[in-house]
């Protein structure tokens, strides 16, 4: 069923929520989680605490927020990728090209910095960010390779071991630089190209079937 149409109203509540995640966004990225206040936010926005706490209550709440729009859309990606009706190779292809284009964003390496750095202090942030990205990424993969197992397209193994694997070999020698701050800048399409197969060829070898 469509759903009704927003009333202006309605969309402009809806612009300036999204205003205010961007701005608390950025907050986060440059000062951390700890040092970012509900009160430095609305400076930021230009507007008073009131009309911020009438969107959001906590800190923590917008925080939750922002991390649920950017996993959101992540996720949704990646799913739209999963489910293209391609041949097993290509979807794993695709699905990787994707995941490691969106992963590597200033926005997602920014919050993949801030989650770390301030999980120790806040363990509940750690938690959120996995329940939201991860957690929810990897449960999509382990559906779809366990379908390929029963297809015989792999070999029987934990469907969630497997996704994790081909999660790491993706990301393997290209997510901890940039984290870290030891390698800038995007990678080429043809780096892309290659960290892909290399990740595909090597999973694919270890489940082939029996």
């Amino acid at each position: 069923m469509t759903a009704p149409p927003q009333s202006k109203r309605e969309e402009r509540r809806d612009e300036r929520r999204d205003g205010i995640l961007d701005v608390g966004r950025d907050c986060f990225l440059v000062d951390g989680y700890a040092a970012t206040s509900m009160s430095s936010i609305a400076a930021r926005l230009g507007g008073s605490k009131g009309t911020l706490y009438n969107y959001f209550k906590s800190k923590e709440e917008l925080f939750e927020a922002v991390m649920q729009r950017q996993c959101g859309a992540l996720a949704e990606t990646l799913f739209d990728v999963t489910d293209d009706g391609e041949a097993p190779r290509e979807r794993l292809e695709h699905f990787a090209s994707a995941f490691l284009k969106l992963l590597l964003t200033p926005e997602s390496l920014g919050m993949h910095r801030v989650v770390v750095g301030e999980s120790g202090r806040f363990p509940e942030l750690g938690r959120m960010f996995y329940d939201m990205g991860p957690k929810v990424i990897l449960t999509k993969i382990a559906s779809y390779l366990s379908d390929l197992m029963d297809q015989g397209v792999m070999r029987r193994a934990d469907p969630l071991v497997a996704a994790q694997q081909f999660k790491d070999l993706t990301i393997s020698g290209v997510l901890q630089p940039r984290t870290w701050g030891v390698i800038s800048g995007d990678m080429t399409d043809a780096e892309v190209e290659d960290q892909v197969n290399n990740a595909v060829d090597t999973f694919l070898r270890a489940y082939r079937p029996d």
